[in-house]
């Protein structure tokens, strides 16, 4: 199990007597769950991820006009809670290594009016809930923040409100937007994997080389997530989300490859550079071409290019043109 699993029981043994025993006029009004930033959101977590940023606090959304009228005493009476049985139940589902185990008393849960948790969680100014219903502006948050907003697990939303924005959100980027952004990431994954990396490899350059390889990952993970049309997370998750995907799941074992091949300095000692053919002698070059075709065998299958051209940039004036 999870943290967010023992949150969920958490919850269900204290938070639900907690809001029946003080707002039962209310408790169809008060959605509940776990959403946001942190590793147990993303049921990523692991017995490392217990040094720090753990808790067994839920979240408790609330429309403005009843937050301004509970709002209040519901967090504090929460924050008792949590006081008085959070270490007691911490120890009981995560025994010695939950020496030192504290619930958080921090912003990432609690009492939230709805609007406002999203635009704090999302960094948006100037919306408000209906604009955050339609969408539109959400859409410039940062991808991780996306990500974070769209996470973890609702346990109660009898109104629907919360569970509304979360649902807009799970639709993903509009197609002309995600479209746009297939193209960059094509762009700088053939850029840095497919051009300068055998560039810089040939002059011996191995710190541009290096920078060049980075960027051709960071690239294909993005192109993974946009091509699953999911959001991707926070950089130390991006790998960890390959495996939840549908599509390109096979993606990570090559650039966990990339990462794990020694420099390849030898496959250029006596290897003239010819930007027309790669050097099949290097292995990380080997590698990303099966990435490249990965990725293209993806893109034709969602008809968003046609071809069998490897070099990944020969494809986003295309895409940039058809969007």
């Amino acid at each position: 199990m999870k943290t967010l699993d023992y949150i969920r029981e958490f919850y269900l043994q204290y938070g639900i007597p907690l809001i029946r025993d003080n707002f039962p006029e209310y408790q169809e009004r008060i959605a509940v769950g776990v959403v946001g930033e942190g590793s147990d959101a993303f049921k990523y977590d692991d017995e490392i991820s217990l040094d720090h940023d753990m808790g067994l606090g839920f979240c408790m959304w609330l429309k403005a006009e009843d937050y301004g009228k509970i709002g209040e005493r519901l967090n504090n009476l929460y924050c008792n809670l949590l006081s008085a049985k959070g270490k007691e139940f911490a120890h009981k589902v995560f025994g010695e290594k939950a020496e030192g185990y504290y619930p958080r008393y921090d912003k990432r849960r609690g009492v939230f009016e709805i609007s406002d948790f999203y635009k704090k969680l999302l960094r948006v100014k100037g919306i408000g809930l209906q604009g955050l219903l339609i969408g539109g502006k959400v859409y410039n948050a940062e991808e991780c923040l996306l990500a974070a907003a769209v996470n973890g697990e609702v346990f109660r939303d009898d109104e629907g409100t919360f569970t509304a924005i979360r649902n807009r959100l799970l639709n993903h980027y509009p197609e002309k937007i995600r479209r746009l952004k297939i193209a960059e990431e094509l762009h700088y994954f053939s850029q840095g994997g497919q051009s300068n990396y055998p560039r810089m490899m040939a002059r011996g350059d191995y710190v541009a080389a290096r920078l060049s390889l980075d960027l051709a990952l960071r690239s294909a993970l993005h192109l993974a997530y946009l091509l699953n049309k999911t959001y991707m997370p926070y950089y130390k998750w991006q790998r960890r989300g390959l495996k939840d995907m549908e599509k390109l799941r096979l993606l990570g074992d090559i650039l966990d490859a990339v990462c794990l091949i020694p420099v390849q300095k030898g496959a250029w000692a006596s290897k003239a550079y010819d930007p027309r053919v790669p050097n099949m002698e290097d292995g990380a070059v080997v590698l990303l071409e099966q990435a490249a075709a990965l990725i293209l065998s993806e893109l034709n299958a969602q008809g968003i290019v046609s071809g069998e051209e490897l070099f990944l940039e020969a494809y986003v004036g295309r895409i940039v043109e058809a969007s």
